[in-house]
């Protein structure tokens, strides 16, 4: 088994972390991998560093060091690889990234023996105007650039024209991402296994626009036709500005994001534990 470490160097005590994992795996005698973005006179005992492309032709996992939005980052990294992906939190939320840094050395011999689950998650893509594509594992927004002013947008599934409204813009999310910037908008809460695309307006100028879900199986278009700069983001991380009139295409991916799980981890009970989801306040 070969196993690959990358993550976010900006995270407090994240080389202490990777020292610990890095000896954790050695001492159960893993090859490890250690990303090249980390700083190596910051570790005690990493002598070797890869290349992320080095990393990505020979591990058979790769561990996602830092956050929810470092696990964003390496599943953009991974792409159509599909390579499967262990995180380890060592930041706020940790939703993606359920294990923390002391729980490894207890899962390793499950991850030898493969007593574990692989959650696959749908990605959405878009085709642009400049024939360039993005992906987005979480979700993909559309949004003003540069204006403080509401963008008239134009929403149609499979060619069937589905709302006009103004608003900020508009988050598309998967089933992933309908717990993040989607959920913090006033959209649907989705299960994993569930096969659909989110639209969720933001801040719509009316009280009739209200989040959609649509079949994954089909394909969303948004058009902006006033001259106003508008913005395209995936996961928050990549993004794109464009001169409207501009139309934008949003599918699902060809490809899926492989998560490595316990295997009697509880999406319902992550959404208890890390959104107190259910929580009565009162109490």
């Amino acid at each position: 088994m070969i196993i690959g470490i990358t993550g976010n160097t900006g995270k407090k005590e994240i080389y202490k972390i990777l020292d610990d994992i890095y000896q954790t795996l050695t001492d159960c005698k893993i090859e490890t991998l250690v990303d090249v973005v980390f700083d190596k006179k910051k570790s005690k005992y990493i002598s070797k560093y890869y290349s992320l492309n080095s990393i990505l032709k020979k591990s058979d996992y790769i561990i996602s060091l830092g956050g929810d939005g470092t696990f964003l980052s390496t599943a953009r990294k991974i792409g159509t690889k599909e390579i499967p992906i262990l995180g380890i939190n060592a930041g706020n939320l940790g939703f993606m990234s359920e294990f923390q840094p002391e729980e490894l050395e207890l899962f390793i011999k499950d991850l030898k023996t493969k007593n574990f689950r692989l959650s696959e998650r749908n990605v959405i893509k878009s085709l642009m105007p400049d024939k360039s594509v993005i992906h987005g594992l979480n979700d993909i927004v559309i949004d003003r650039a540069n204006s403080i002013r509401m963008i008239e947008i134009e929403l149609s599934y499979n060619n069937e024209e589905v709302v006009k409204f103004v608003a900020d813009g508009i988050i598309i999310s998967t089933p992933t991402g309908s717990t993040g910037y989607s959920l913090s908008a006033g959209g649907p809460i989705v299960t994993l296994e569930s096969n659909v695309i989110i639209a969720t307006p933001i801040c719509p100028h009316t009280l009739t626009v209200r989040p959609m879900i649509f079949p994954d199986t089909g394909v969303l278009k948004i058009k902006v036709n006033k001259k106003v700069m508008v913005r395209i983001t995936a996961d928050g991380q990549t993004y794109k500005n464009f001169k409207a009139p501009v139309e934008f295409k949003i599918m699902k991916s060809e490809y899926k994001i492989k998560i490595v799980k316990r295997k009697h981890s509880n999406y319902f009970k992550t959404l208890n534990n890390k959104l107190f989801w259910g929580k009565d306040i009162r109490k």
